[in-house]
């Protein structure tokens, strides 16, 4: 089992004073979203597989191997035309490199992946990076600035990056870059965690009609995390979407075929890590 997580380990050694608190080897999570009170509320299910694999180099360099799988299921409601699975596999390669010895370093990644219905290659594949600078004010708090870029099916898709990792003191961290997520976590005792997450999602994928659907969340949602051992940690999450959208389109461009309200409403998450606390 030790030479499996050697990996994770060995980033725990390389990252004293790293204020996120926690690394997942080993991550798989369920969301079930539940039917809208509008007419035009679609319920869903997606399923995200995620493992972070850190390995340290030489010079405290910190390179991460993160195989990346997700699958949505979006129910087709009676006022709307069939919208088919779809699912994402991406390699997530990424590098961090200190560039002095107390305050900045430095976090680039690129993402290939393959985003389409039934997994198809065929015209299915995005590139996307982030580049993102990093300032340990102390060993409590980072300050965290950078960009992400992906080329959606929909045309390039850029947005600023800000963070923040902050160890408030023994109980309560706040952690995370927006817009992509954000959380605060209270620890209850040695076996219980609470806290509350926010996550904007947006992807989009290539479909057998040659069209592509743009998926676009807002999820705000209240977790307890359950450690049945020191490793292995359980996760339920209830919360609720705001601003979804589900639209389709045919080419690098927001004229879009379809732009479907998919209705907020309330959803679970269910998750299972093997996780490594810093």
């Amino acid at each position: 089992m030790m030479k499996q997580f050697l990996p994770a380990i060995l980033i725990i050694i390389s990252l004293k004073g790293f204020t996120q608190p926690y690394v997942d080897p080993i991550h798989v999570r369920y969301t079930y979203g539940f039917k809208a009170q509008s007419k035009a509320g679609t319920p869903f299910s997606h399923l995200f597989i995620g493992p972070d694999l850190p390995i340290q180099l030489k010079k405290n360099i910190i390179f991460v191997i993160s195989p990346i799988y997700e699958n949505w299921n979006i129910d087709s409601s009676s006022n709307k035309s069939f919208l088919p699975p779809v699912s994402s596999v991406a390699l997530a390669l990424s590098a961090v490199i200190p560039l002095d010895t107390t305050h900045w370093s430095l976090t680039i990644a690129a993402i290939p992946r393959i985003n389409s219905e039934n997994l198809k290659p065929d015209n299915a594949f995005q590139m996307g990076g982030i580049f993102l600078a990093v300032y340990k004010k102390n060993n409590n708090l980072k300050y965290k600035f950078g960009v992400y870029a992906n080329s959606e099916f929909f045309g390039p898709f850029i947005i600023p990056l800000a963070g923040i990792d902050w160890h408030i003191n023994s109980r309560n961290n706040l952690f995370g870059i927006l817009p992509g997520r954000l959380t605060f976590e209270h620890k209850l005792n040695n076996h219980f965690y609470i806290g509350s997450t926010f996550r904007f999602i947006t992807n989009s994928y290539k479909l057998n009609n040659g069209n592509y659907l743009r998926i676009d969340d807002n999820q705000l949602g209240g977790f307890i995390d359950c450690y049945a051992t020191k490793h292995i940690v359980f996760t339920g999450e209830a919360g609720y979407g705001i601003m979804r959208k589900l639209r389709t389109g045919n080419g690098h461009n927001k004229n879009y075929l379809t732009d479907y309200n998919w209705g907020d409403g309330f959803f679970i998450k269910l998750d299972a890590s093997y996780r490594i606390r810093l």
